[in-house]
């Protein structure tokens, strides 16, 4: 098994681990110019924000969304259709997730924009898009209530959201 890694000085290594040994992994997070970061009480990785303060907010630029000689990246990715998963909070407070299926004759999917608009409408105070595509999955009691757009189906993972009571 290998894992990708930086050292103290901040150059990729690589670890090697035992199967069945003991590893123990740490880390840090740090700002943009490597001093330490306030750490947050929870951190999910997504992107684009969609939603900020009740209004609608995609910056394609700002986000990275546009990429300079690579035009073919904005399009196939935000402003084409695809599936989508998005998270949110609304003015209570209340954790939104909503799952957009896509690729397929009934249901064509969302572009970014699109996301921001759905977010808002569905009263989101604040949202994110998170992962999308053949990753694009929602389970309800033991039970997928959407259908991933892979031709094999369900797709592994390596990253859920759970919502427990």
């Amino acid at each position: 098994m290998r894992a990708s890694g930086r050292d103290a000085c901040g150059a990729a290594g690589t670890l090697l681990a035992v199967p069945g040994a003991r590893l123990a992994v740490g880390g840090h997070l740090t700002d943009e110019r490597g001093r330490p970061a306030r750490i947050p009480q929870m951190a999910v990785n997504g992107g684009p924000e969609l939603v900020r303060d009740g209004r609608p907010h995609v910056t394609p630029q700002a986000d990275g969304m546009v990429r300079p000689g690579d035009p073919s990246f904005y399009y196939g990715w935000a402003a084409e259709r695809n599936p989508r998963t998005i998270a949110g909070v609304d003015g209570h407070g209340r954790i939104m997730p909503a799952t957009v299926d896509g690729r397929a004759v009934d249901s064509l999917g969302l572009s970014i924009a699109e996301s921001a608009a759905v977010a808002d409408s569905l009263g989101m105070e604040n949202a994110v898009n998170l992962d999308g595509g053949g990753s694009t999955t929602m389970v309800v009691d033991d039970k997928m209530i959407n259908h991933p757009s892979d031709a094999a189906g369900e797709r592994p993972v390596g990253d859920a959201i759970l919502v427990l009571p």
